[in-house]
């Protein structure tokens, strides 16, 4: 159970959160400005609250944790850096839960990221950076998952894939999703938050 106790989010006009989530998908829906991304930031602790507390199992999580891992919906200013180096560091960071080798290279697959692995970031266009970054996620696959517009920019290829992927993630994890676009995602049958 991720809870969410009194926060108080340091950007958007959003009023104090108390919320529980189970396992399954949860979409954050809102408009512009409100405190979506800031709201995933504060509950992978990349972005500080102005108040109140994150839990996750009862523990305080406020300042970050292994358990969640948070899918930007923008690539790290590192253009330089490879993208299959970017993915390793990214899995890296998640030892107790990473999936299996044959699983990341089904993922890789199934987001067409299997021949610009090597590339370098900068090189990317924005679908594909943000596929690595959804990748990254999947593989790492901690308890919670944090997805921030996942499906801007990308190809519907890949949005069914993200969908299938997330479906199965979805049965033992805390699935937090942002977006704009709820219709990509009703065939997860969502809970819905608005914001």
């Amino acid at each position: 159970m991720l809870s969410l106790r009194e926060l108080k989010l340091p950007r958007g006009s959003v009023r104090v959160l108390t919320q529980d989530f189970g396992p399954g998908v949860h979409v954050i829906v809102g408009p512009n400005g409100i405190g979506k991304t800031s709201l995933l930031e504060c509950i992978a602790g990349a972005l500080p609250p102005a108040a109140g507390a994150v839990r996750f199992e009862g523990r305080d999580i406020t300042g970050g944790s292994a358990r969640v891992v948070l899918a930007p919906n923008a690539p790290p200013p590192l253009p330089w850096i490879r993208a299959g180096l970017l993915l390793e560091f990214i899995v890296s960071l998640y030892p107790a839960t990473r999936r299996d080798t044959a699983y990341a290279r089904d993922v890789l697959e199934r987001f067409g990221l299997a021949l610009v692995i090597d590339s370098q970031l900068g090189t990317l266009s924005a679908g594909t950076a943000r596929k690595l970054l959804l990748a990254a996620a999947l593989i790492a696959a901690p308890p919670v998952l944090l997805f921030d517009e996942p499906t801007n920019e990308i190809d519907a290829p890949s949005i069914a894939a993200f969908r299938e992927l997330v479906a199965e993630a979805a049965a033992q994890r805390v699935v937090l999703i942002t977006t704009h676009h709820a219709g990509d995602l009703e065939s997860l049958r969502p809970a819905i938050f608005p914001l």
